[in-house]
């Protein structure tokens, strides 16, 4: 079954490096958390969406935008508690806490991408407290899907999923930690511009431009 969702626009994704971690998610999102959902789910990439609803357009040198922003310092990645939301893009996320290092990159990424947008409606963005069960036009909201999902999510299905995230070794902290956990986080990353006007499962090859941080 091709699932059919898009969002409008492009996306501004950070990925999390190779290693242990990238694999452990990418496994969790494509074949362990699947087959406890009653119908067929998307596979995609583990990513942390930083900024979304990005005009496409013929003209647009995304490589050249990402290339010119000025990023101070790595994001620092914690992990903080697994989340239930009601939209079919937030059904099932980890939650990340707002460090200081992230927020600083999504407002310059925000402010630099979005066309009319300053730096300070930027922070304003990022600074508003939200949660994954929430818009994201709503206000910044750090977190990484594991499941898109349409329907509500049971309470079997909730104590599954904790299982098999837990299972996995993936660190979740409630309090932020003072270190990145070895699979509680990261610290830098990709930053990819993705064509998220595409279906789900074409967004792999919708990518239009990468910067390693």
């Amino acid at each position: 079954m091709r699932l059919i969702c898009r969002r409008v626009g492009a996306s501004l994704w950070l990925l999390p490096p190779p290693g242990p971690l990238s694999t452990v998610l990418q496994t969790l999102i494509s074949n362990t958390l699947p087959p406890r959902i009653p119908s067929p789910v998307p596979d995609f990439q583990p990513h942390i969406t930083i900024t979304s609803g990005i005009p496409l357009s013929s003209s647009s040198d995304f490589q050249k935008t990402l290339d010119a922003i000025s990023i101070e310092e790595r994001p620092i990645i914690k992990f903080k508690r697994l989340r239930y939301g009601t939209a079919f893009w937030t059904k099932i996320t980890i939650e990340i806490h707002k460090s200081a290092s992230l927020k600083s990159l999504a407002v310059a990424c925000r402010s630099s991408i979005l066309p009319g947008y300053g730096e300070e409606e930027a922070k304003d963005w990022v600074e508003k407290y939200t949660t994954p069960a929430e818009s994201g036009n709503e206000g910044f909201i750090p977190h990484l899907s594991l499941v898109y999902y349409g329907e509500g999510v049971e309470g079997g299905v909730r104590m599954g999923v904790g299982s098999d995230v837990n299972d996995a070794g993936v660190v979740v902290e409630e309090v932020e930690p003072e270190e990145v956990k070895e699979m509680g986080g990261w610290v830098g990353g990709k930053l990819v511009v993705v064509d998220t006007t595409k279906r789900v499962e074409e967004w792999r090859g919708g990518i239009l431009a990468e910067r390693v941080l």
